[in-house]
C-alpha cells in the first residue's frame, strides 16, 4: 500500500541546511515515490517559526502527491515562537492558508485535529462544517471551471 508522509512541524533549524524545508520535502516524496499527507496548520506553525511566506511553500508542494490534509490549533508561545499542540480553535491564518490549499491544489479529505482540551461538541462540529463548507465551494468553483 502506497504511504503519504506529512510535513511535520520542527523548532531548530538544520545545524547545515543544503534545501530549505519545501525542497526537502519534494526530495523525499521524488525518492521513496509516496505521497503527502499535508499538515496545513505545521505550514503556518514553520512559516511563523522559520520565517517564510507559507503561501509561497503551497504553492512549491506537488498537487499529484497531496491525499490529505490535517488543520489544527495552536499554542503561541512567543511573537516569533508557535507550538503545534492540537489543543486550541484553528485561527483565522490557518483556515485562510486551507483555504488557499484548496485553490491551489483542489479538495482533499481534511481532518480536524484536536488532541486535548477539547470543547463542547456544538464547537467541533461548527469547526468541521466549517471545513465542509470550504470544499463544497471549491468543488463547486472546480466544476464550474472545467464546464467553461
Amino acid at each position: 500500500r502506497r504511504i503519504a508522509i506529512e510535513n511535520a512541524s520542527f523548532y531548530v533549524p538544520a545545524p547545515v541546511a543544503t534545501m530549505d524545508e519545501a525542497s526537502f520535502i519534494r526530495a523525499v516524496l521524488e525518492a521513496a515515490d509516496c505521497d503527502l499527507h499535508l499538515d496545513v496548520n505545521n505550514v503556518y506553525v514553520n512559516s511563523v517559526n522559520h520565517g517564510y511566506d507559507p503561501v509561497e511553500f503551497l504553492k512549491a508542494m506537488p498537487t499529484e502527491r497531496i491525499v490529505y490534509l490535517h488543520i489544527a490549533g495552536h499554542y503561541n508561545e512567543a511573537d516569533d515562537l508557535i507550538v503545534d499542540t492540537h489543543g486550541a480553535d484553528v485561527i483565522d491564518p490557518v483556515w485562510a492558508l486551507l483555504d488557499e490549499t484548496y485553490r491551489l491544489h483542489g479538495v482533499a479529505p481534511t481532518l480536524l485535529e484536536r488532541d486535548f482540551n477539547i470543547p463542547p461538541l456544538a464547537t467541533l462540529a461548527g469547526e468541521v462544517a466549517r471545513i465542509a463548507h470550504a470544499q463544497q465551494a471549491h468543488a463547486a468553483h472546480e466544476q464550474n471551471a472545467a464546464a467553461s
